[in-house]
């Protein structure tokens, strides 16, 4: 009997290990995640606006008469931040050789088509466009684009990511995270510490987004 529960015990561990590894394998593919906290004032100089949590977008897409969907996987903090009518940009340096894909979890809607919006977003990869998207797509078959990165859009070990949005204010698009890896897939979770300041951060930044002057109904 002894020997019994000894052995089922040896057994869990092995098995706890193995995950343990495969986890850890899992998360040594990813190069850098920017996870559009309240607390990531450095994306201010990058001209990324609003850092807002669901419930404030979710009252903005109410204006327009849409649904924000939730969060989606492997990061999930409620918070995204909004593209510039000036551009906004992401910075990824020291890579190397090989392939890389930039996974971008946008912050879609419940039919936005039916919106009065008309705003496109094109993305760069150093002043290349590789992917474009008009509001009208922003639905939950959007939440994560992934985009394949080869060597020709890296320059000098470094890969500028540019959001140009082209709409009559700007911040239409928003983001709740990116990710760069080295594959096309991502873990089904990942836990991301937070900051002690995120919540006064939250309430610091303004929280305006453009508003119609008049909807119909």
């Amino acid at each position: 009997m002894k020997r019994t529960i000894a052995t089922i015990i040896i057994i869990a561990i092995a098995v706890l290990i193995l995950c343990s590894t495969g986890y850890s394998q899992e998360l040594s593919t990813i190069i850098k995640i920017y996870p559009f906290a309240p607390g990531d004032n450095f994306l201010i100089n990058w001209n990324w606006i609003t850092a807002l949590d669901y419930k404030k977008i979710s009252d903005w897409g109410k204006v327009y008469h849409c649904t924000v969907n939730y969060d989606d996987r492997p990061v999930i903090d409620n918070c995204a931040w909004f593209i510039s009518k000036y551009g906004s940009r992401l910075i990824f340096n020291n890579l190397t050789e090989g392939t890389y894909y930039l996974h971008i979890n946008f912050v879609t809607f419940d039919q936005p088509e039916k919106t009065p919006i008309d705003a496109l977003c094109i993305i760069y990869f150093n002043n290349s466009p590789v992917k474009q998207l008009a509001f009208r797509e922003m639905t939950a078959t959007n939440s994560m684009v992934v985009i394949k990165i080869t060597r020709e859009f890296i320059v000098n070990k470094t890969l500028t990511v540019e959001f140009k949005e082209y709409s009559s204010a700007g911040g239409f698009f928003g983001v709740w995270d990116v990710l760069l890896s080295r594959l096309d897939a991502l873990p089904e979770a990942i836990e991301m510490k937070k900051s002690d300041s995120e919540q006064k951060t939250m309430k610091q930044i303004p929280a305006k987004l453009v508003k119609p002057k008049s909807i119909k109904k």
